[in-house]
């Protein structure tokens, strides 16, 4: 300690005491531990190392301070001989005043977590500040002894206290990396995520920090239970298909083939398929060829039979065999036809108008005589089928074989009438001519007169 000459200093000692905030110069470094300074009293002020800063784990004054320096600092105590001094009251005036601004503009700062304080939460120290972190604004991340940044969230300057929060930093830093994320993120793109949850409506896929929709009618092609399809834990691989205030979409099913594109993967045209009929249209037959999977069977392409009635031929639910004639893969459509799996017998028919043709009769009823000609069907109206009006099962029998001449003929109608009667009638006129032609010669008019026109 050194002597100070009491001739320099004009100092009322009594008002120098216990509490007097003073500014002192330091004079000396006797050791690690201790520092002397003047305080232009009757003696200088010792300050020791745990007076001088919070910092439990200093060592030594040696780098902190040196010779010259000027610390304002609080008297703990005067006795006849010393002074001592302590520089923390001040320390947790600034740290509370930095507390404070930190308040005021929004930073964080960050505080060592002392100790737990019950259920309420946790002790943390800051610059010497005492701060209350609530259990409800702790997070994971809070441990003692740990070093964490936080966000003051209430000051109390006349207790010269502080609540701060540890989830508001972590919502903010979420919620400043979500916006980022979602930033990169565009629709189309194919996207990897883990099911955090499924519910009926669907589930939501957690991302690094987003979590996007995946809509059940987005899973798959076909009818699924969601809850059976998807489980929680699993990862799963969607993509984007609507990006919109903040928030995404996703899908499943637009990675998948559709079950008309997996269907055309094993089918090809010309391929004879089977099917279901599900609807009666107009224009066709819709036919289930799979789940999911439809072609339509247009009424041209149900026979070559043009008079063939589809309606009258299937009901709903009756299979049906067809070929594959077209396949659109952009509008996902297949046109079918039965017309290869049948036999077209006008395609062989070789006759026209005039021909006699042999006949068998297959059929008679009040219209006519339905037969069979060429190989194909045929009919001989009831005017065409006698000479006379008469009662065709008196003149025919079904089985019967007769001769008939082509009237009409038309193939792309499949429409073959004939007529019974001009065979007869032409038949009956060549008899009748046959019996007026005789040896005998018949005089003429000139015969008769040779014998005056001689004259």
């Amino acid at each position: 300690m050194q002597d100070f000459n009491m001739e320099n200093y004009d100092i009322d000692l009594k008002r120098l005491r216990k509490g007097d905030i003073v500014e002192g110069e330091v004079i000396s470094i006797p050791d690690d531990r201790t520092i002397y300074l003047d305080v232009k009293s009757f003696t200088e002020g010792t300050m020791h190392l745990n007076f001088y800063t919070n910092d439990k784990d200093a060592t030594t004054f040696k780098g902190l301070v040196q010779v010259g320096d000027k610390i304002k600092c609080t008297v703990t105590s005067v006795t006849e001989d010393h002074i001592f001094l302590s520089r923390l009251n001040q320390l947790n005036e600034e740290g509370f005043n930095n507390v404070v601004k930190a308040k005021e503009n929004g930073e964080l700062i960050t505080v060592k977590v002392a100790e737990k304080i019950d259920e309420k939460g946790f002790r943390c120290v800051y610059d010497g500040v005492k701060l209350f972190l609530p259990r409800s604004q702790a997070t994971q991340s809070v441990v003692v002894g740990k070093e964490i940044e936080v966000k003051v969230i209430d000051i109390d300057e006349r207790k010269n206290s502080a609540v701060v929060s540890r989830r508001e930093v972590e919502n903010d830093e979420y919620q400043a990396n979500r916006d980022k994320e979602y930033e990169k993120i565009n629709e189309g793109d194919v996207l990897k995520g883990t099911i955090i949850k499924v519910e009926k409506y669907g589930a939501l896929v957690k991302f690094e920090y987003l979590t996007g929709l995946l809509k059940t009618v987005q899973v798959s092609h076909k009818f699924i239970d969601i809850e059976k399809e998807l489980t929680v834990g699993d990862e799963i691989e969607v993509k984007v298909i609507k990006k919109e205030n903040g928030k995404i979409e996703l899908s499943r099913k637009a990675l998948l083939d559709t079950p008309f594109a997996l269907y055309i993967k094993n089918h090809k045209v010309s391929d004879t398929v089977k099917g279901k009929v599900t609807n009666k249209l107009p224009y066709g037959l819709l036919i289930e060829l799979a789940d999911d999977v439809k072609g339509l069977l247009h009424r041209s392409e149900y026979s070559h039979n043009p008079n063939d009635n589809f309606n009258n031929c299937v009901k709903i639910n009756d299979e049906v065999e067809a070929s594959i004639i077209q396949i659109d893969e952009a509008k996902e459509r297949i046109s079918l036809s039965r017309k290869p799996l049948l036999d077209n017998p006008w395609e062989r028919v070789e006759g026209k108008v005039g021909d006699v043709v042999e006949c068998k009769i297959v059929e008679i009823n009040e219209k006519g005589l339905k037969v069979e000609a060429l190989g194909v069907d045929g009919f001989v109206p009831l005017s065409e089928a006698s000479v006379e009006k008469a009662n065709l099962n008196e003149l025919y029998q079904v089985e019967d074989k007769v001769n008939a001449q082509i009237l009409e003929i038309k193939p792309k109608e499949w429409r073959l009438k004939l007529s019974i009667r001009r065979i007869l009638e032409k038949k009956a006129r060549e008899e009748y001519e046959k019996h007026l032609t005789t040896d005998e010669e018949t005089p003429t008019i000139g015969d008769r007169f040779e014998d005056v026109l001689k004259k």
